[in-house]
């Protein structure tokens, strides 16, 4: 059965979507969720959105880079180097950006849930409670100070009697993550793509360590309304991969704290301070380049206010998860794009040939034919600051 959401009219679709934009702080000069200013840190944007999909670290750099017009590559690095935010699971089994400051917090919600998640693998791979909690301390003392390389993560493991055989060893790592107790920090020294695991008390002794679940919950539902509102109860249940029913029970306890709306028989919740957006949704005239994996896409259930029903394939070509990078005009999704260009393959000059013949700006690759001038100067403009961002 086909979601309520889809019963959006197409101008509400496009009011949500760029409604969404201004939350997300994708929106030159509109500071993300309730900040007061427009983010000027990668720190200051994971503290608005919380947390953001990062499996593919590189493009969850740029994920984060968008949001920071004229930041380099490095300024990311730099943010994971200070600890001003962190890498971990933190929710449906996925690597997550997260604000330091809500690691316990998250953990105390969806931890849990992921654990049951893997139950069955573990058993498959004979990974027990005991074996977790031994690694657990294992972890905390090779991670502590400088920090470990994964390959020197699991090789404690294996001197402590784990079997690391088939993927034992990424199990392990993931189970001992969710207790809390290490999380990816800096890069590895002379990687680009692989980071050090930390003792989590050590790297970031001050994140949060709730132990009311119920109140953890009630923080992580209001700052996902505020940061990727207009949304729905079923997308930040999706969004933290918990069931729809302790969500909608935060959503009550949090009442007046919440603005909603209801749009085709479903209703939408955002901060109270952005109510008067509705009027008049900035970022008609926005275009963005952005990466695979974004929380524009991937911040919820139902993304057809974002993405047409019928280019939803388009975007997820093989139907297995992987989500390819996107050009996003006045808040919907009008094609996708890869990095072309010479031998690194992460240049995006030159342009890109449709199956019609048609010459598109760098990679972009269109849903529909008749893209303009204008419209073809301001994509290549941001095929272009992608290119610049991973220069510097």
């Amino acid at each position: 059965m086909a979601p309520k959401e889809l019963q959006l009219t197409a101008a509400q679709r496009r009011t949500v979507a760029r409604l969404r934009l201004a939350a997300q702080g994708l929106l030159p000069g509109i500071p993300p969720g309730t900040s007061n200013a427009p983010a000027t840190t990668p720190g200051h944007v994971l503290e608005a959105l919380g947390m953001m999909q990062a499996q593919d670290l590189s493009q969850g750099c740029w994920a984060v880079g968008v949001r920071l017009p004229g930041s380099g590559l490095s300024d990311i690095h730099a943010a994971l180097a200070n600890g001003s935010i962190i890498r971990c699971w933190g929710a449906r089994g996925t690597l997550m950006l997260v604000s330091p400051q809500l690691h316990g917090t998250l953990l105390s919600v969806t931890a849990p849930r992921m654990n049951a998640t893997m139950a069955t693998t573990r058993a498959q791979e004979n990974i027990t409670e005991d074996e977790i909690g031994t690694l657990a301390q294992v972890a905390r003392e090779r991670c502590a100070g400088a920090g470990a390389t994964r390959a020197q993560l699991l090789a404690s493991f294996a001197a402590s009697g784990s079997s690391l055989a088939g993927q034992r060893g990424y199990h392990l790592i993931v189970a001992v993550s969710l207790r809390g107790v290490i999380v990816q920090g800096p890069m590895e020294p002379g990687s680009a793509t692989r980071q050090l695991f930390l003792d989590a008390a050590e790297w970031i002794p001050d994140a949060g360590q709730p132990t009311d679940a119920a109140a953890a919950l009630v923080l992580l539902v209001q700052r996902y309304f505020e940061s990727h509102g207009p949304a729905t109860i079923a997308d930040c249940a999706w969004w933290l991969g918990v069931p729809l029913t302790p969500v909608r029970a935060a959503v009550r306890e949090l009442g007046q704290g919440l603005g909603s709306t209801e749009l085709g028989g479903v209703t939408y919740h955002y901060a109270p301070a952005h109510a008067e957006r509705w009027a008049k949704p900035p970022g008609a005239r926005s275009v963005l380049a952005l990466p695979g994996f974004d929380e524009f896409l991937l911040g919820y259930r139902d993304r057809s206010a974002t993405l047409p029903v019928e280019h939803a394939q388009a975007v997820t070509p093989g139907k297995n998860g992987i989500f390819l990078r996107t050009v996003v005009a006045s808040g919907q999704t009008i094609g996708t794009w890869r990095p072309v260009g010479t031998g690194t393959g992460k240049g995006t000059s030159g342009s890109s040939t449709s199956a019609t013949g048609a010459a598109h700006p760098g990679g972009f690759v269109p849903f529909e034919p008749g893209l303009g001038p204008v419209r073809a100067r301001q994509i290549t403009a941001r095929l272009q600051s992608q290119l610049e961002f991973g220069k510097h």
